[in-house]
């Protein structure tokens, strides 16, 4: 909009540049399960041709009836004070990453199980195969025989197996009503540290809800939407 010596509220909006009817929602809000790591499929690059290709489905499982998502990020700074001023000075932290979903158990893989549905081990005795045919599967680096089951077929709900002390990784991607991608990043070495799943007598769903703590977020570079600023809003012809 310029400077704000030209800011008009009885006619500008605030933000220009915004097309009717082209939004973002939950529908157009996608959430995968895959590898730890972005290296573990070839890097950032090869995620972003692989999505832009069509071919997903080959390093991240989509996770479906999710209820909600709640990403957050939380930045420690320390506030420092001095003798004979009342001004002060921040010093950065560290930052710790943290995601919630909530889930129905419809029908199929439960939550935990979706979670892995990357993760091979073929080794007796417990048996935990990939839910789809995935590069992270090969190629990750710490092939873990697990030796408590975390469940078996569609129902893991054994937190204490220590396969859930290997890492996952978490794939989000977002579209806008006409299908334009907006954005992606993805979650790397993702903990699950709380599980719980929950229905009552009158209850007509089984609901399952898990937290995640990871250790960074890399963002994806895909073909998206170019930033929505003046200039392009001057090129759309809505800026008065």
């Amino acid at each position: 909009m310029g400077s704000i010596d030209t800011w008009k509220p009885y006619f500008n909006y605030v933000q220009e540049g915004l097309a009717d009817g082209q939004f973002l929602n939950a529908a157009f809000t996608l959430l995968a399960a895959g590898p730890p790591r972005l290296s573990n499929i070839g890097g950032a690059t090869a995620a972003a041709s692989a999505i832009s290709a069509g071919a997903g489905g080959t390093i991240a499982w989509p996770i479906g009836i999710v209820q909600n998502i709640n990403l957050s990020h939380n930045r420690q700074f320390s506030r420092v004070f001095e003798l004979g001023s009342e001004r002060s000075y921040f010093i950065s932290g560290r930052t710790i990453g943290q995601l919630g979903l909530s889930r129905i158990l419809y029908h199929g893989p439960s939550l935990l199980r979706v979670l892995y549905a990357y993760y091979t081990d073929l080794f007796p005795p417990t048996i935990v195969p990939p839910v789809f045919e995935n590069i992270g599967g090969i190629t990750t680096p710490n092939p873990h025989d697990v030796k408590i089951p975390p469940g078996y077929e569609n129902i893991f709900l054994n937190l204490a197996s220590d396969l859930f002390a290997q890492p996952v990784g978490m794939l989000l991607y977002m579209k806008d009503s006409n299908e334009d991608t907006v954005g992606a990043g993805y979650l790397e070495s993702c903990y699950v540290p709380t599980h719980m799943i929950a229905t009552d007598a009158q209850g007509t769903v089984i609901q399952e809800n898990a937290t995640l703590q990871f250790e960074r977020l890399v963002p994806v570079a895909v073909s998206a939407l170019a930033l929505i600023n003046s200039a392009s809003a001057d090129s759309l012809g809505f800026a008065t």
